[in-house]
C-alpha cells in the first residue's frame, strides 16, 4: 500500500518524512517506553509544526504510538482509536532552531503516578528515522539494532554486572552509551546488541536492587525498514 493511500484523501501532499517517518517515530517511541500507553503529550517542532497538520503528521505519529504500522489504513482514524482505548493524547507546536526540522518530542505519563518518560525522534527523509533523546540523554537509535536500555543507581559494579551477564549468554555489545545524573544519583546505559536480550536475562537485571528499569527492544522487521520516497 502506498503512503498516499495510508493517509487518505484528506491529507495534503503526504510525504515519507511527515507521514511514514512520523508513524515510525511514534512506533519506536512506544517500543522505547516499553509500557502500556495511557497518556502522551507530543510536541511537533519546526517543519512538523508548520506543515505537519496538512500532511497528517499528528495522525501518523499517534498511530505509531498506538502500535499501528506505516501501511495500516487505520492511521487516519488514530484519534478515534486512541479514544476507544482510553489513551489521553494532546499535541503542541513549537519552533526551535536548535532542533532538527522534522522533530517530535513525546512525553509518556502514567496516570497512576511515576516520572514522565520523554522520547525525542527525528525524521531524516525517505522514511528513515532516529530516536535522538531518551529522558534528556542524547542517543542514536534507528530500530536497526537490538537495544537494551537500563536505568540504575550510579554505584560501582553495575556495568560489570550487565557486561558479565551478557557475555555469559554469548551476547555481544556492539555499542554502549552511559549517562549519569548527579542530581538524582541515577545512571542510564543504552546498549546496541548483536542478539536480542532474552526475557529471562532482562528479568535477572530487574531483580537487582540497584536497577530501576529495564527495556529491551528487538530490531524492527521489514515493515519498518524503509518507506516510499517522496
Amino acid at each position: 500500500m502506498a503512503i498516499f493511500d495510508v493517509m487518505g484523501p484528506i491529507m495534503i501532499g503526504p510525504s515519507s518524512s511527515h507521514t511514514a517517518g512520523a508513524a515510525k517515530i511514534g512506533y519506536l517511541a512506544r517500543r522505547v517506553y516499553g509500557k502500556p500507553v495511557r497518556r502522551a503529550r507530543i510536541i511537533l517542532y519546526n517543519s512538523f509544526a508548520e506543515t505537519g497538520w496538512g500532511h497528517g503528521t499528528d495522525k501518523a505519529i499517534l498511530g505509531g504510538i498506538l502500535g499501528l504500522r506505516v501501511d495500516d489504513p487505520r492511521i487516519k482514524q488514530s484519534y478515534d482509536i486512541a479514544a476507544q482505548e482510553g489513551v489521553d493524547v494532546a499535541f503542541e507546536q513549537a519552533i526551535d532552531p536548535e532542533k532538527h526540522p522534522n522533530c517530535a518530542s513525546i512525553t509518556f505519563t502514567d496516570p497512576n503516578g511515576g516520572h514522565p518518560f520523554v522520547v525525542e525522534g527525528i525524521s531524516v527523509g525517505g522514511g528513515s528515522v532516529k530516536i535522538v533523546g531518551i529522558n534528556g540523554a542524547r542517543v542514536d537509535f534507528s530500530g536497526k539494532h537490538n537495544l537494551l536500555f537500563v536505568t540504575y543507581r550510579d554505584v560501582p559494579g553495575m556495568m560489570a554486572l550487565l557486561g558479565d551477564a551478557l557475555g555469559t549468554r554469548g551476547i555481544n555489545v556492539a555499542y554502549a552509551q552511559i549517562s549519569r545524573d548527579k542530581n538524582t544519583g541515577g545512571a542510564m546505559a543504552i546498549m546496541k546488541l548483536d542478539q536480542p536480550c532474552p526475557d529471562d536475562l532482562a528479568g535477572y537485571f530487574r531483580s537487582n536492587t540497584g536497577v530501576t528499569d529495564v527495556v529491551t527492544i528487538n530490531k524492527l522487521g521489514n515493515e519498518y525498514e524503509r518507506a516510499e520516497e517522496d
